[in-house]
């Protein structure tokens, strides 16, 4: 039998924590219940009507999803820059690109669901256009996509884009090709369309939803399908993610109930991406977490095996446990913010000293990087909660 190597031994450690259920880690999420009941008749008729699915669906019952990583892996491509190559002109570019792709996501939805859009050319080049940064800089990207928006309005759209960069980065560390990636970004960009239909008084309601609610949630994978189905162009990998991103490996998902190979590598990267976006960001019925106590949650579901936890773990070489963007203390009294992870040991990644040891603000020249693998005797000792409103989105990067 092969050693366990040191990136297994802290891993394990971390899994290994005899959860029974969900409700152990307090997550009121639905993606983890069994649907209701299954779709209304209509769009049950539609959806058997549809020839694609039925293909799909046949592979998929014979776990033969045809999305494993193929072709040259865009990680051996990928050149990551140094901090010290970042202007002020480049973070701000990077803010711009991602502030607004929140509008061009809901212009694209808009377009989709007024039957407008005939091609999947305006989002394979936004979804490129972020491509392109994660091959030279994922760290801001990551970054950004966990950082806790206030703004409830635009929550759909900017929960669709940074479900696209995690989906992107866990799609890279799981060795998949640039075009495989590139497909990757688009269907989790996409895979919420079908929530447009669900009516607000629904997604916005602050208590718990009655199981006719619940249903209206439960239909919005099949949503998704009938309307990228009709799109020029659109892959394989979008109608998968749409349609089985609230499956789960134990088969206590929707809307079928599928399990383990069942359920396309794709709809599983995206399922990751989901749970994670959505537990950082406020909700109606809920406070955000902070990305390191929701990644936490995600890690435990993969060791309960309702996320695929393989692919958690490909994730976490270029998120960390302490995601990219959290406030941490330090063991010598500093605040920073953690800015890099690393491959070979996911809990010393590299951080960003914004305080010193008196809670001081560092000015921005005095700002420096500490590698908590070179640095021995530092050590995070606790993750700082509301630090974020106080700090510029990319402050420390």
């Amino acid at each position: 039998m092969d050693p366990i190597s040191d990136e297994d031994k802290d891993l394990k450690t971390i899994l290994e924590m005899n959860l029974e259920g969900l409700d152990s880690l307090g997550v009121e999420d639905n993606s983890f219940r069994a649907p209701p009941s299954s779709e209304p008749m209509t769009m049950e008729k539609r959806m058997a009507a549809s020839t694609r699915l039925q293909r799909l669906q046949g592979a998929w019952d014979k776990g033969e999803p045809g999305d494993n990583p193929s072709g040259l892996p865009m990680s051996r491509g990928m050149t990551q820059m140094d901090p010290t190559e970042r202007t002020l002109t480049y973070k701000a570019t990077v803010v711009k690109t991602w502030d607004s792709s929140v509008a061009q996501t809901k212009e694209a939805y808009d377009l989709i669901c007024l039957g407008e859009m005939t091609n999947m050319n305006g989002v394979r080049a936004l979804v490129g256009s972020f491509l392109d940064v994660l091959e030279k800089d994922r760290n801001i990207l990551l970054a950004l996509c966990l950082y806790q928006s206030p703004n409830l309005a635009d929550y759909l759209y900017r929960h669709a884009v940074n479900m696209c960069l995690v989906s992107l980065a866990a799609a890279s560390a799981s060795n998949f090709s640039r075009g495989q990636v590139l497909e990757i970004g688009q269907a989790a960009l996409l895979a919420d369309l079908g929530m447009t239909m669900v009516p607000e008084a629904i997604l916005l309601k602050a208590g718990k939803l009655t199981e006719q609610e619940l249903g209206e949630i439960h239909r919005h994978p099949a949503a998704s399908f009938a309307l990228l189905e009709k799109i020029q162009g659109v892959s394989d990998y979008v109608l998968a993610a749409a349609y089985q991103h609230h499956e789960r490996m134990t088969g206590a998902g929707y809307p079928k109930r599928r399990a383990n190979v069942q359920i396309s590598q794709v709809a599983r990267i995206v399922a990751i991406s989901d749970t994670l976006c959505a537990m950082v960001h406020k909700r109606s019925h809920r406070d955000a977490l902070t990305p390191q106590m929701a990644l936490d949650k995600v890690i435990k579901m993969g060791q309960m095996n309702f996320l695929d936890p393989a692919l958690i773990k490909n994730l976490l070489r270029y998120l960390s446990v302490y995601p990219i963007g959290t406030y941490v203390e330090l063991a010598s009294g500093r605040m920073g913010r953690v800015v890099a992870a690393h491959p070979e040991d996911h809990l010393r990644p590299v951080i960003s000293i914004l305080r010193n040891e008196k809670g001081q603000p560092l000015p921005m020249k005095q700002i420096l990087q500490v590698d908590l693998t070179k640095e021995k005797n530092e050590r995070i000792v606790k993750v700082v909660d509301g630090e974020a409103a106080k700090f510029k989105p990319l402050d420390g990067f």
